[in-house]
């Protein structure tokens, strides 16, 4: 049985967008209408973002913060757009990772493998989507905020909606504010919800492909039988879970590439509209949810970074396991065995690198500034 812990949180996340992961479940889509509502609510409030960045587009303040907002949108559609477009692709995918999973848990040190990481995947996913929520939670309570403070020093509310945009009615009248503001609280929720399943659902598989990895590495150190035979079956088996191990990793960057790519050029350009009104509303109730928005993004790009350099690096070291290995005594009884393990070594230096088209999705691109030697 396949430890609990395995897509338990996402499977949450997908149930309330309206959809269902897992091979075995009877309906493949639960709730359709919920994924429809979700992606209509992001829709229908984005050309009310791009209208307000026209009207004010000789002011920066108003400028930058409306890119911000649009940037969010953009991105949550391009996430759940795609996911949807290969919908069977990434069922299937999650299927042969449970398989996999599910033969190799027999094992007891692939059973503590895949629960550690499994854990710990859980423990990701849900400090990053509480981080998510905070960030929109605050968004949507900084307007009545903004509001109880203008009542108290005017005497007179100010109407003040979440997300920057513009509306054909005049929102000074109770009824028409409440509208806007259910309006801005749903858009809200139309970007969180597909961001922070997309992301999650990348975080487990990829944890579960470097609990493989060290699954692969756990058995290269213990390949050695109690006869040449067995020993032969047993490197078989290991080059075969690795091979499953690079098909998985190869099929997981194909889905997710595209991804990757509008996350990373997105995210850069968030921070830097975000460092822009970070310093613009300094002291100010606004800075609370730019301060929580700017670490969600933070958040977002650490989660593709780190695991893709996880299963990098696991991936790689499948030839450090093979130099640690007793490979000494092949030497003698197989020589053939010895030559495949030098291929094997030269097929894991490559690793199995996350990409989004230009750049690998690692640690060195999260941390590392470039900067031009001057001529």
């Amino acid at each position: 049985m396949l430890t609990d812990k395995f897509l338990r949180l996402q499977s949450v996340f997908f149930r309330l967008l309206g959809l269902e992961l897992l091979q075995h479940q009877d309906v493949s889509h639960r709730y359709p209408r919920r994924t429809i509502c979700c992606i209509l609510s992001v829709a229908s409030f984005l050309p009310l973002t791009m209208a307000f960045g026209i009207r004010n587009i000789h002011d920066v303040e108003q400028l930058t913060d409306s890119l911000c907002s649009v940037l969010v949108d953009l991105l949550a559609l391009c996430k759940i757009g795609c996911f949807l477009w290969q919908y069977k692709d990434f069922r299937s995918l999650i299927h042969r990772f449970h398989i996999i999973l599910q033969r190799e848990i027999q094992w007891t040190v692939g059973q503590l493998i895949i629960s550690k990481l499994n854990r710990r995947d859980q423990f990701v996913s849900a400090l990053y989507s509480n981080c998510f929520v905070a960030a929109g939670l605050s968004a949507c309570l900084m307007s009545p905020l903004s509001m109880w403070v203008s009542y108290h020093r005017s005497g007179q509310p100010q109407p003040d909606l979440p997300f920057p945009s513009v509306y054909p009615w005049d929102n000074t009248h109770i009824l028409n504010y409440l509208i806007s503001y259910m309006w801005n609280v749903c858009a809200a929720l139309g970007v969180a919800l597909p961001t922070v399943c997309v992301d999650t659902l990348f975080s487990s598989l990829t944890h579960n492909l470097s609990a493989l990895f060290k699954i692969s590495q756990h058995k290269m150190l213990n390949f050695k039988g109690r006869s040449p035979r067995e020993t032969h079956e047993n490197l078989v088996h290991v080059f075969q879970l690795y091979d499953e191990c690079l098909d998985l990793g190869h099929s997981l960057n194909g889905y997710f590439r595209p991804l990757i790519f509008a996350q990373f050029v997105a995210s850069s350009l968030h921070l830097c509209v975000l460092c822009y009104q970070l310093s613009a509303n300094l002291l100010q109730p606004a800075m609370l949810f730019y301060a929580a928005f700017t670490a969600a993004i933070l958040g977002q790009v650490s989660i593709y970074c780190f695991c893709g350099s996880s299963v990098n690096t696991e991936s790689q070291r499948f030839g450090q396991a093979i130099y640690e290995s007793h490979w000494t005594s092949l030497m003698e009884e197989n020589s053939q065995l010895v030559r495949s393990l030098k291929i094997a070594m030269m097929r894991a230096r490559r690793g199995c690198p996350i990409d989004g088209y230009f750049f690998e999705a690692n640690r060195q691109t999260l941390v590392m500034v470039r900067i031009k030697p001057r001529k």
